[in-house]
């Protein structure tokens, strides 16, 4: 989160262990933002910790030793705790604390996915039984609320009687990347994991592409690339057409862009399926954020229930195909691929909803929330 000089300050709380960054790599990338790295002083104990469950005691401990430091420095009238709430229920937990502990501050919860209905389809028993203990309670008690999509801002306000403001997941500026023009060959790029939740229909894309190309009636032959940090093994487990179906993988930033380059159109795929609903509906990928500010074309492939739809639809931007049907992806893989394409709206969208100055705004509304 961004600290800010409105009535309230903005404070980030964070753990090493859980970003993934020593302390000192979490300070310096975020220079202008007021940051405590809970875990710093078992930092160097990490390594060691091989088991699951003692990396969890760890975190514990870490943060119940951080408390006085936290209440030392931000339990003032003037602080807000943001905490923000991925699919464990940990965090809540956490922040029921704060709320009790340090009563002089404000108190909201950044909430960026349905955690109860994540933890049911993954059969996480105790993460449910407190989730059943914490989250409803913590979430009307919170002085405010924030969710990353308009799925469920809905979802917690017929649950919870509990409105709140979104806030998508933003990214920071990126330069565009150098036109590219192709007169044979058109790529897809899909960047991210390979998982229930796009695997099924990357496969039905693919295997559009590949009756496309057979037929040889199109301007185009057209290949999907998968970027992708899941093992080689994942992705062959989904029998891709390999004839048109790339595997790459890469984790250097200039080597991804180097990827992203060669590509003409970026592919974000949803599930169709009924049991994914929810989350399809809630979800809102961060990627998002990046991909729109590249200059390159977008093809959403998804129902027209989720969240990225309907940010699409909100700020006018094509490309969206929200039925799994080869004559409907056909007809949008043909419309993108020869249609004209105005970088603009892209670029707008991000400005307005997904920039740091967005999230200013957003910031700003919320001030003028706790003020009231």
């Amino acid at each position: 989160m961004c600290a800010l000089d409105q009535s309230y300050k903005l404070n980030l709380i964070t753990f090493c262990q859980a970003a993934g960054a020593s302390a000192a790599e979490i300070v310096n990338e975020n220079d202008k933002v007021d940051i405590l790295v809970a875990d710093r002083s078992l930092e160097k104990f990490y390594p060691m910790l091989r088991f699951g469950i003692l990396q969890r005691t760890a975190k514990w401990v870490s943060f119940i030793l951080s408390i006085p430091k936290i209440l030392r420095r931000y339990n003032r009238s003037d602080n807000v705790f943001i905490t923000v709430v991925g699919a464990s229920i940990m965090p809540v937990c956490k922040a029921m604390i704060l709320m009790k502990l340090a009563g002089r501050a404000k108190h909201g919860l950044y909430i960026v996915d349905d955690l109860e209905l994540l933890n049911q389809k993954q059969g996480n028993r105790f993460e449910l039984f407190l989730i059943g203990i914490f989250l409803k309670r913590t979430i009307q008690k919170s002085d405010l609320l924030i969710n990353i999509s308009q799925g469920l801002k809905e979802l917690y306000l017929d649950k919870y009687n509990k409105d709140s403001i979104v806030l998508p997941p933003h990214f920071a500026k990126r330069a565009q990347l150098d036109p590219k023009e192709s007169k044979k060959e058109f790529k897809f790029l899909y960047t991210g994991g390979l998982n229930l939740l796009y695997n099924d229909s990357l496969r039905f894309f693919a295997s559009v592409i590949d009756r496309m190309n057979d037929s040889g009636g199109y301007q185009f032959t057209y290949k999907l690339v998968i970027q992708t940090y899941s093992d080689k093994a994942v992705f062959n487990e989904l029998n891709f057409p390999l004839a048109h179906v790339v595997y790459s993988t890469n984790e250097n930033r200039s080597e991804l862009i180097k990827v992203y380059e060669q590509c003409e159109c970026f592919l974000v795929p949803y599930s169709f399926a009924e049991e994914d609903l929810g989350i399809v509906v809630t979800s809102f990928p961060q990627k998002i954020a990046e991909i729109i500010q590249y200059g390159r074309k977008i093809l959403v492939f998804g129902p027209d229930y989720s969240s990225v739809n309907g940010f699409f639809k909100l700020n006018g931007l094509s490309y969206i195909c929200n039925e799994k049907s080869v004559e409907a992806l056909s007809i949008a893989i043909k419309n993108i691929s020869e249609g004209y394409f105005d970088v603009r709206t892209y670029l707008e969208a991000y400005e307005n909803n997904l920039s740091a100055a967005a999230i200013v705004k957003v910031f700003q509304r919320l001030n003028e929330q706790l003020d009231k």
